[in-house]
């Protein structure tokens, strides 16, 4: 990064949905004069502001968020999108101090490693296809990929959902898009990672699930679905919001779709748990260790 050396770092925090990254982001950048940069697939885009667990307004009126409801539904957003705004950011008030949060690990590789290389899809698009496949069954699969890659679809056998789904995958690849920034560089950056025990992870995604589910999720389905927009859209898949508006069309009961918004979740964070523990140097903080998150701030205050 030009303006930067290894003694001067951005810190990345990170971890899974739900740990409570927000809450502790907001802590750190009060307490130090932050502002942040979010990491996240679906954040970004305006009228998804619960499912998404965007920031609360209270918050953003206290500190300044940076790609947060900003884009339109219909826009599309990905690793280099991301990484090429959040740049731009960074490039333009030299003078601030950022802190980027977020849980999409293929985002943040992208702002500190580079574009992403090679075929390997973002674990957001896989997760989106799989789950749409699953939904779909094999002829409607098929039939999707026949409407994305004829030619992929003509070598593929419709019973052969595994292989379908991963030529779907490769249909929304952003490898191929040419990326015009300087990637941060690991020697700018330090990664703060939060985390929880399994047991008390499971209790929050679980009372969130709920809380969404009663405080808005439904009328931002209907808000999305009233756009019209493609069905293999990620936003009408991304968790949720499949299932709010499976719910809305009598396909799910509502303690179906419940279930199943949590146990995407948790799986969600399982990945996002596997993704940083093994593509980046963290530095781990167990917030069960801790009595209160004031006493976790101060801790990673030490770090910084």
């Amino acid at each position: 990064m030009d303006s930067l050396t290894s003694a001067v770092k951005i810190p990345i925090l990170v971890g899974p949905t739900g740990v409570g990254k927000s809450e502790i982001a907001g802590r750190l950048a009060i307490r130090h004069g932050f502002e942040i940069i979010s990491a996240d697939a679906f954040q970004v885009y305006q009228g998804m502001e619960m499912g998404t667990a965007q920031p609360d307004k209270e918050l953003q009126g206290k500190v300044k968020h940076h790609l947060v409801g900003v884009r339109k539904a219909q826009e599309s957003w990905n690793a280099v999108q991301f990484a090429t705004s959040a740049k731009k950011i960074i490039a333009a008030e030299k003078s601030k101090k950022f802190l980027i949060v977020g849980g999409a690990g293929f985002y943040i590789r992208a702002l500190v490693e580079g574009p992403p290389q090679g075929t390997a899809p973002s674990p957001e698009v896989r997760s989106m296809v799989a789950e749409k496949v699953l939904e779909l069954g094999p002829e409607k699969a098929h039939e999707w990929l026949a409407s994305r890659d004829a030619l992929a679809a003509q070598r593929l056998d419709v019973q052969d959902t595994r292989r379908v789904g991963r030529a779907l995958e490769k249909t929304f690849e952003t490898a191929s898009i040419k990326a015009a920034y300087e990637p941060l560089g690991s020697a700018n950056v330090i990664f703060l990672g939060l985390e929880r025990s399994r047991e008390n992870l499971d209790k929050l995604l679980l009372k969130r699930t709920q809380t969404m589910w009663v405080q808005g999720l439904l009328e931002e389905t209907k808000y999305l679905l009233s756009l019209h927009l493609p069905q293999d859209h990620p936003t009408l898949a991304a968790i949720g919001y499949a299932e709010a508006s499976a719910f809305l069309a009598e396909k799910m009961t509502e303690a179906e779709a419940l279930e199943r918004i949590f146990r995407r979740t948790r799986q969600y964070a399982k990945r996002q748990w596997t993704w940083f523990k093994h593509q980046h140097d963290v530095e781990w903080l167990n917030l069960d260790d801790f009595p209160t998150m004031d006493a976790a701030v101060q801790k990673l205050s030490e770090k910084l």
